[in-house]
């Protein structure tokens, strides 16, 4: 064997020894380490990475990259495997931290790579996926030595470079372990966040390292707090309950911003639309219900969950197009007025939709935004103004749809000021709408006081004010509202589907050669 070697000239062992490098790298090299990812009940780095892109389609980057510059150096890949691939055939770079590997910790040389990947981002506009899990930075990483050449990375680091993608091309996080500091830090800068249901984020109490170990967890304390914290604060878009459920979460995700589709059927109640309204309009119902009847059959990507629950946000398709919905949720505790929360929440949506280019579709259903003290307190009169700003800077397609109520301002945040630099493209309602500056009720106690106070009890207070916001409701509803041209067209609901399908064909699609704006950060 010793002779063998010998015969061999430099070039072929220097070969030799990289291709046992980069075998090394792989995880049929590393049966042991393998075993304890699995252990836990997760996949590998590499494993992450297969699942998630097209079959053979994986170009890796940094595979020799190591811990230090020693050729024995067992930190392969330096503890992230990085590279570009194809998702349903359209190319995107991708990367996941290697928990086996130094905890997967981030080093200099590691963050370089991502480097590279966002300057490949940036440069072809390609999405941006990466699992965060890992306990931040690398206590006692080394300093790089003196480069002979220019280092080797991207025109942007890391989270500058996260910024920079922001608004031109998707970037997505992955969480189904633990992403503690930095590793959190990617997640809460990237425009769309699913993590497993186990997993946690959170931060370290103290960066000193420890003695006899200084790339573990013993001695510090990290903080943490579960997915479901961070979902109703807005910070995490989907939870799901495996990494193989976030993997196709991703994929569906990344669809919507790849490609339309040609082939696509109705839902299959889309004809019974209009039976979800309960005749009595005082009864709440789910407006998820209406917004799986009128897209596309089993194209509806719900986002942000648990968060700002009186307003519902989701990607979806209609016609085979990518479409983003934000609506009203009228079961919700606050029966569709819009909160902080809520105000926040359709902001961001309208912002990611507007930078990726899809048309925008409104459900309205909204008694306004909430008032009184507590509402004060959650700063509704600054959170108030962002969803009319959004609609304000906007240029793609907007198509609203009132179902039922909508009064004072809640109208506008769903659908733009009437005078404003832009208007919706199509402006419709259900004949069971209404419209006022104010609840009609509340409208009644204003302008019929001396009545209703001069009434002899309870019951005649209240015939009064019915009364008044009965005939309120009449002129604002059905026909009359389409007479007084409130609306575009008043619509059967079946109609309301094809309604907008054509017109959203005469308004294609087109990324434009500039980003129009960065989306507003967690």
């Amino acid at each position: 064997m010793q002779a063998c070697e010998e015969s061999l000239t430099l070039e072929e062992k220097l070969i030799q020894q990289i291709l046992e490098a980069r075998r090394q790298a792989m995880d049929e090299a590393r049966p042991d380490a393998v075993a304890a990812v699995h252990a836990t009940g997760h996949a590998t780095a590499r494993e992450r990475l297969t699942s998630l892109l097209d079959a053979d389609s994986f170009i890796e980057y940094g595979v020799l990259a190591g811990g230090t510059s020693n050729v024995e150096d067992p930190a392969v890949a330096d503890g992230l495997v990085a590279g570009t691939g194809l998702i349903s055939g359209k190319p995107v770079a991708a990367a996941s931290y290697d928990s086996s590997v130094l905890h997967g910790t981030q080093s200099e040389r590691n963050q370089r790579k991502l480097g590279r990947l966002i300057y490949l981002s940036k440069t072809h506009r390609w999405p941006f996926v990466c699992f965060v899990d890992g306990d931040g930075a690398r206590p006692g990483d080394p300093l790089p030595g003196p480069p002979i050449v220019i280092a080797p990375r991207g025109r942007w680091d890391l989270y500058d470079g996260l910024a920079e993608l922001s608004g031109w091309s998707p970037t997505i996080a992955i969480v189904s372990g633990r992403a503690l500091d930095g590793h959190a830090g990617i997640a809460m800068l990237s425009d769309f966040v699913v993590a497993t249901r186990n997993s946690k984020l959170g931060s370290w109490e103290t960066l000193e390292p420890v003695s006899g170990d200084a790339y573990g967890d013993a001695g510090r304390k990290p903080t943490v707090r579960s997915v479901e914290d961070y979902e109703r604060t807005g910070n995490i878009d989907l939870i799901v309950e495996d990494e193989a459920a976030a993997i196709k979460a991703v994929q569906q995700y990344l669809t919507y911003y790849l490609r339309d589709l040609t082939d696509f059927e109705p839902a299959p109640n889309h004809d019974e639309i209009a039976s979800i309204i309960p005749e009595n309009r005082r009864r709440p119902y789910d407006m998820r219900k209406v917004i799986t009847s009128f897209a596309d059959a089993d194209s509806v990507m719900e986002l942000a969950v648990g968060w700002g629950r009186s307003m519902l946000t989701a990607l979806a398709r209609l016609g085979g197009r990518s479409v983003g919905i934000f609506a009203n949720q009228p079961k919700s505790p606050l029966a569709g007025a819009i909160d902080s929360d809520a105000a926040d929440k359709a902001s961001r949506f309208i912002e990611l939709c507007d930078a990726y280019e899809f048309p925008l579709i409104s459900f309205i259903d909204n008694p306004g935004y909430m008032v009184g003290p507590q509402a004060e307190r959650d700063g509704i009169a600054r959170h108030h103004a962002r969803p009319l700003a959004a609609l304000h800077h906007r240029s793609v397609p907007l198509c609203s749809v009132q179902i039922r109520k909508a009064y004072g301002l809640g109208p506008y945040a769903m659908s733009g000021y009437g005078s404003s630099r832009v208007v919706p493209e199509l402006r419709l309602a259900w004949p069971s709408v209404e419209s006022g500056g104010m609840s009609l009720e509340g409208a009644a106690y204003l302008v019929k006081r001396k009545e209703i106070q001069a009434a002899k009890n309870e019951a005649e207070a209240l015939a009064i004010r019915n009364a008044y916001a009965d005939q309120m409701r009449d002129y604002t509803s059905g026909l009359r509202a389409g007479q007084s041209f409130m609306f575009d067209d008043i619509v059967d609901p079946v109609e309301t589907r094809q309604r907008i399908i054509a017109m959203l064909e005469r308004l294609p699609r087109s990324l434009g050669p500039r980003k129009k704006h960065p989306i507003d950060p967690r």
